[in-house]
């Protein structure tokens, strides 16, 4: 039986595709992959978590899901293990950047063979989008979500060679675009200014008691004025 998933976990299928073998980093109870699967957008997928618990949760779902010949959970830290074992879709989500950026960094070898890398950092996503600028990874879409209160941003990333077209925005520095995401800009979707515009209150606060967040602030306004829609 197909598992439920939230649309969270839906919005990271979307950006995933089709691949052959996917790995998902920091699984825990094995959902995504079991649901890839099931879905057909996966031949074959890895569950891997750090943890030992959600893994037992996991290989309960496998098991209740029939996909016990085609997904596994592994434990392991990141993407170590997973050398050579021919997987071409990563997914990494529900930890900040930064944790997901040591993991990345940890694993070349792995990454060499990747053809999608899917990222939803809870915190840094400006520092996850300027990685994928220095390293190759071409931002192909991304998408905000609300959920439970919470907003989510998710990026789909593929290799790529040359200058990112993504990034190729008129009157936008390459920074302010990797804090606000150009894709989003592109797509003028009303989530995604409801997120622009918390985040640009928020820095609202915060700079009336510290100048020095003034130019991060025009940039959070410049986003939402673009984002707008235009007068009809």
């Amino acid at each position: 039986m197909e598992p439920a998933v939230s649309r969270r976990l839906e919005c990271l299928l979307e950006l995933v595709g089709s691949c052959r073998l996917l790995a998902d980093v920091g699984t825990d109870h094995g959902l995504l992959p079991v649901a890839a699967v099931w879905r057909g957008l996966a031949r074959r997928a890895i569950a891997v978590d750090l943890r030992e618990a959600p893994l037992a949760g996991a290989r309960a779902l496998i098991a209740r899901s029939g996909v016990a010949d085609r997904v596994v959970a592994e434990q392991g830290d990141g993407l170590s293990g997973l050398q050579r074992r021919g997987v071409d879709a990563v997914v990494i989500a529900g930890m900040s950047g930064a944790s997901m950026l040591r993991i990345l960094d940890m694993a070349p070898d792995v990454l060499a063979g990747v053809g999608r890398l899917v990222l939803q950092p809870n915190q840094n996503v400006p520092e996850v989008r300027s990685w994928a600028l220095r390293n190759g990874w071409h931002l192909r879409d991304e998408h905000v979500l609300e959920e439970g209160g919470r907003f989510f941003v998710a990026c789909g990333f593929a290799p790529g060679a040359g200058h990112d077209p993504a990034y190729a925005v008129p009157g936008w520095t390459e920074p302010a675009l990797c804090r606000v995401g150009p894709r989003l800009l592109a797509r003028r979707d009303p989530v995604a200014l409801r997120w622009l515009e918390r985040q640009r209150a928020r820095v609202t606060h915060w700079a009336q008691r510290n100048a020095c967040l003034q130019p991060e602030l025009e940039v959070w306004d410049a986003a939402c004025r673009a984002m707008r829609p235009a007068p009809t």
